[in-house]
């Protein structure tokens, strides 16, 4: 056998062991109801949140931030105090010890933390503005979170969804530009580390405060293991608030794979050299 098929062989070996991948995000509208018109399309809470909106307003396009969230029906749908939006993953979320803060999946909302300075629009410069004192959130989500493995056994989360934290689209900011980098999308599979409060963001600007984002886009993150579920397809909100997208969580990558297949090609180039 010659160097060239063991290699070959060993990439098919790797490449049959990696599940095929499976959409991070919701893509079902499984039932709605009570939902405010004018932001009343369910689809909008299905794939990935909202990278970016047009304001009619100022006849802009702005891009999503922490301190600018998702508002128009094109991103968002919005429940009345009696809605409820039930959603369904094309695969299980597992409750997996390998999920960064333990956390299974996350629900993004339209919240906004507080500025210092006025309106936020597409020239405001992200590393003067500087977020509100005590870090306040706006955002009137009021919603009880509840999730299934069948679509007809509910279990439900202690407290509320309260849109936290703001969705924050882009991990980079461009000074020369005054822009958000466009190529550096932040990974909305990352919970938000759990141990960070809304006071430790008071009086940063917007740029200092991406390092406690970390490369996350925000949202609210859930374990179901809290719940004692191993798995979970269904996830439901009732109640007042806007919803922007629902994702599961990311493991930590395995490295065994790499590993396996970084050995192999070693192990050829050492073989052609003797």
């Amino acid at each position: 056998m010659n160097n060239s098929f063991r290699l070959c062989t060993l990439l098919l070996i790797v490449a049959a062991a990696t599940p095929a991948t499976a959409s991070p995000w919701a893509v079902e509208v499984v039932s709605s109801s009570g939902l405010n018109a004018g932001l009343d399309d369910p689809s909008q809470a299905l794939g990935m949140p909202a990278l970016s909106l047009f304001d009619s307003w100022g006849n802009e396009t702005v891009d999503i931030s922490m301190v600018y969230g998702a508002w128009t029906s094109d991103t968002i749908v919005e429940l009345l105090p009696t809605g409820q939006l039930t959603v369904r993953f094309d695969s299980p979320v597992v409750n997996d010890p390998a999920h960064p803060y333990g956390a299974d999946f996350i629900i993004f909302g339209n919240g906004a933390f507080l500025g210092k300075s006025g309106w936020v629009d597409a020239s405001t410069d992200m590393a003067a503005y500087r977020i509100a004192t005590n870090g306040s959130i706006f955002c009137d989500s009021q919603m009880t979170v509840s999730v299934s493995q069948d679509g007809v056994t509910w279990h439900t989360f202690p407290g509320l969804f309260t849109g936290a934290w703001p969705t924050q689209a882009y991990s980079r900011w461009d000074a020369a530009s005054n822009a958000w980098d466009h190529s550096s999308v932040s990974d909305f599979t990352m919970p938000m580390n759990p141990a960070l409060t809304q006071v430790g963001f008071g009086g940063k600007t917007v740029v200092e405060a991406l390092s406690l984002y970390a490369g996350s886009g925000g949202g609210m993150a859930y374990d179901i293991g809290a719940l004692g579920l191993d798995s979970i397809s269904y996830v439901r909100v009732e109640g007042e608030g806007a919803i922007d997208a629902f994702a599961k969580v990311s493991a930590v990558p395995e490295p065994a794979s790499l590993a396996l297949l970084l050995a192999g090609i070693a192990a050829a180039a050492w073989r052609r050299r003797r």
